[in-house]
């Protein structure tokens, strides 16, 4: 085991990154998704350089129930002060009520803001920390599995990545759904690799506006989770022609494994993976890593070689 220790010396900012905890009291094991929960938690406690932030890229409940949500703060209430802030994008299933969208949304918000300490009154927001926009989307009506996201929240979007590019700086995406057609997608949206659209997967009819907005600016970082694919490196690539960590002329694409559910179409389809971000004055260095092990993946190529990917800041 070893401890979260930057690649570099003078890092800027740490973020802790996970998707699909899927807290759930129906889960034949309740314990198991709050227990590989707590599991980052306590490896983001004892990083060597603090974590600035931890993020699940959605779907952190299974269903967007009050007791689910109580699930989920129990975890955080059991390992305080893990990192600095703690930010949770919502995802589809952190829709899912059985009595809709608007009472799954008023949970949401509601313990968004006793988890995290923070206030936001949208399924959309942006908060800037160390100087960094993070800066979240996410469905704003009931979508099924895609993202529904409004005009209203398009604009605000738009005008939000303007903002962030007058920095200069590199910019965070986070959205539970990744573009349509990527990261293997529709294939790869199931084991069966069956699908009906060419969106199955993604987030639905306004990928192509949310593509465009993201190449609007320089550095831009797009995380996702959603599909429940392991860790796909080069070796998937070369074989298949995706991978969990793209880049398109210059638009990088990161997509998160499940922590808490089974994974496929991966070279690693363990539990408890997640990733580093790691941002420098000149670079940043997306790092996979077993929270389970507390260990460094190495076993897994991402890119010329090695096991993470680093970006020079344009």
């Amino acid at each position: 085991m070893s401890k979260i220790k930057p690649l570099y010396d003078n890092i800027r900012l740490n973020c802790t990154v996970v998707s699909d905890t899927h807290i759930d009291i129906k889960h034949p094991f309740p314990w198991l998704p709050k227990w590989r929960l707590r599991q980052v938690l306590n490896d983001a406690k004892n990083s060597v350089s603090p974590v600035d932030v931890f993020m699940t890229v959605g779907d952190t409940t299974s269903r967007g129930s009050d007791i689910n949500w109580q699930m989920t703060k129990e975890c955080f209430d059991k390992v305080p002060n893990a990192t600095k802030r703690v930010i949770l994008p919502i995802g589809n299933h952190d829709g899912w009520n059985d009595d809709g969208f608007e009472a799954a949304k008023k949970n949401y918000l509601k313990y968004y803001n006793l988890i995290c300490g923070d206030k936001i009154d949208n399924t959309y927001f942006s908060k800037v920390v160390n100087g960094y926009y993070i800066i979240c989307i996410g469905t704003d009506s009931d979508s099924g599995c895609e993202a529904t996201l409004s005009d209203e929240q398009i604009e605000w979007f738009r005008n939000e990545m303007a903002e962030a590019g007058k920095s200069g700086k590199p910019i965070f995406v986070f959205c539970h759904q990744s573009l349509n057609q990527r990261h293997g997608l529709p294939v790869t949206w199931d084991k069966s690799g069956e699908y009906e659209h060419l969106f199955d997967g993604g987030i639905g009819e306004r990928s192509e506006v949310i593509e465009e907005i993201l190449r609007s600016q320089k550095n831009v970082y797009y995380f996702s989770g959603h599909s429940h694919m392991g860790l796909c490196g080069e070796k998937t690539f070369k074989e298949k022609g995706y991978a969990s960590i793209e880049v398109d002329n210059g638009l990088t694409l990161i997509n998160l494994p499940s922590l808490a559910c089974g994974n496929h179409h991966g070279e690693n389809k363990a539990f408890c993976i997640g990733m580093q971000l790691e941002v420098y004055d000149d670079k940043v260095v997306i790092r996979p890593r077993s929270y389970k092990t507390r260990s460094w993946i190495k076993n897994v190529p991402i890119k010329d070689g090695k096991p993470y990917l680093e970006n020079k800041i344009l």
